[in-house]
């Protein structure tokens, strides 16, 4: 497989993983809350966005500040800027 799409791979896999986290930490959230059935839906949507926002942020924060490797809790141990240096059409600053 090419550089390209193995970057590609791993930012695509690092942007998904928090989304499918955060839904289901959103999801337990909400559970066993009862509320109006309108309400509860938009509950649900607030839980799961702000979860994967702490998610995200919390295991970026652990990566750089702790150890590269708790990347895996992403999805995938590398950081962006590891698995994109140096492909092709990325223009560095004069």
């Amino acid at each position: 497989m090419s550089e390209t799409f193995l970057a590609l791979w791993a930012s695509i896999v690092r942007t998904v993983v928090p989304i499918v986290v955060g839904a289901v930490l959103g999801w337990l959230a909400s559970a066993n809350i009862t509320l109006d059935h309108e309400f509860a839906g938009q509950l649900a949507a607030l839980l799961t966005t702000l979860l994967t926002v702490i998610y995200y942020v919390a295991v970026r924060l652990f990566e750089t500040y702790i150890s590269p490797k708790l990347g895996w809790l992403l999805g995938y141990a590398k950081t962006p800027d590891s698995y994109s240096k140096d492909q092709p059409g990325k223009h560095e600053a004069e």
